[in-house]
């Protein structure tokens, strides 16, 4: 017999290091003469998606389409400081970073155009790698062409900028500060689920998410991290268990430790609270580690809304729901 339940958990979470840690990252972008623009940076991608979130923001500041730019990445002859892809930190600290090189840049340019153009600043616009009078549009110098005239000139059309946010040591006694972390994402998440009262399977259904990110600065990624993180969570609750015995783990294998697989991601729905309450780029604020959060406390909640026996520790496998609806029945006897 299956059971239908349905269960919420809301989180909260304060990303970057925190607690007062010196957290920075160094970002450099430099606009080469064959119509590329590089983006250096030590941010590593390992699959959250920091190097199309960074070209997005650079793009955007200077008014140009994303595929004209490249990303050197993680060469410690060329990049700087950017600090570990953990903690939530990259789009805050990297994209901030990223952001303030961005409009270092653009003041270089419309510097740099001003004394081609012999006009001042507010006589002149950008677009599309292109800078320009705004009497006469037609007049114009490539971002290109204007970085070949200022190498002539013995520069280089570039800027390096870094993001170093006010952060706040914790009160030894209290453990209070102004600011713990640098910023916090909020999310609340509803399952629904089915419990197989025979077997003990919990069948996950559905998955709503409302997330409080600042700004989506690339939504598809964001509903891929809440995707991702989810599933994660949901091997957590309900599969992910280390047996160990005499200090020696008996399942180290993917046979005998079960995780998630394609045939058990549900539906999802996701809806993006965009309050642009941070410091971050745009508003953004981290979005990685909080969407695994919720899953577990929501699936324990639906499950005793479901079967009306509340568990403590996870996983909640199918032996511990058999065991547990054993003993409620015999206990209503």
């Amino acid at each position: 017999m299956k059971k239908y339940g349905k269960g919420m958990a809301s989180i909260m979470f304060g990303f970057g290091y925190g607690e007062g840690f010196p957290d920075h990252s160094i970002a450099s972008i430099e606009i080469m003469e064959d119509e590329r623009i590089q983006i250096k940076t030590a941010a590593a991608d390992v699959g959250q998606g920091v190097i199309t979130t960074v070209i997005q923001i650079a793009a955007e500041i200077l008014r140009i389409n994303p595929e004209n730019f490249e990303v050197i990445q993680g060469d410690t002859h060329k990049t700087k400081n950017s600090g570990s892809s953990s903690a939530t930190r990259q789009t805050y600290f990297t994209g901030s970073a990223v952001k303030k090189a961005a409009e270092e840049l653009l003041a270089n340019i419309y510097h740099y155009g001003s004394i081609e153009f012999r006009s001042n600043h507010p006589e002149l616009g950008v677009e599309n790698g292109r800078i320009f009078l705004y009497d006469d549009p037609d007049d114009y110098i490539t971002y290109w062409e204007l970085a070949r005239r200022v190498k002539e000139s013995g520069n280089r059309l570039e800027a390096e900028a870094s993001f170093f946010p006010v952060t706040y040591e914790p009160d030894e006694k209290t453990g209070q500060a102004d600011k713990v972390y640098v910023a916090y994402t909020f999310l609340t998440q509803v399952f629904e689920i089915e419990v197989d009262t025979d077997t003990g399977i919990i069948e996950v259904l559905n998955v709503y998410s409302g997330l409080d990110l600042g700004k989506a600065i690339n939504p598809k990624n964001v509903e891929g991290q809440i995707e991702g993180g989810t599933v994660q969570g949901m091997g957590m609750a309900v599969m992910e268990d280390q047996i160990i015995k005499e200090g020696k783990t008996l399942n180290a294998g993917m046979t005998d430790y079960l995780v998630p697989t394609s045939v058990d991601i549900p539906k999802f729905e996701h809806s993006f609270i965009e309050d642009e309450d941070s410091e971050g780029p745009f508003g953004a604020k981290g979005v990685g580690e909080p969407t695994l959060i919720a899953a577990s406390p929501a699936i324990a909640n639906a499950v005793y809304d479901a079967i009306g026996v509340r568990f403590y520790e996870l996983p909640i496998t199918p032996s511990k729901i058999k065991k547990a609806l054993k003993e409620k029945n015999e206990e209503n006897k």
